[in-house]
């Protein structure tokens, strides 16, 4: 299956079904991420600018809580 194809089956799935997929991807993408600067910085990209600025609001609090912090908003 190539990534097209991938996209739009994804798409027609349910909710749940997204979020199943999404648990089972998820560690693996984070996995071959983690391990590459460029690669945090791209998915850090992928959350914000791709899924809008609540998504970037989001992350940022994870950020902070996963440091210690206490989240508060973006930045």
């Amino acid at each position: 299956m190539n990534v097209k194809e991938f996209a739009e089956q994804f798409k027609s799935l349910s909710k749940e079904d997204q979020l199943t997929a999404i648990q089972q991807i998820m560690p693996g993408f984070c996995e071959s991420m983690m391990g590459d600067s460029n690669g945090v910085q791209e998915m850090f990209s992928l959350l914000t600018e791709k899924c809008g600025e609540q998504m970037g609001n989001m992350v940022s609090v994870m950020g902070m809580m996963m440091k210690g912090r206490k989240g508060g908003g973006c930045c």
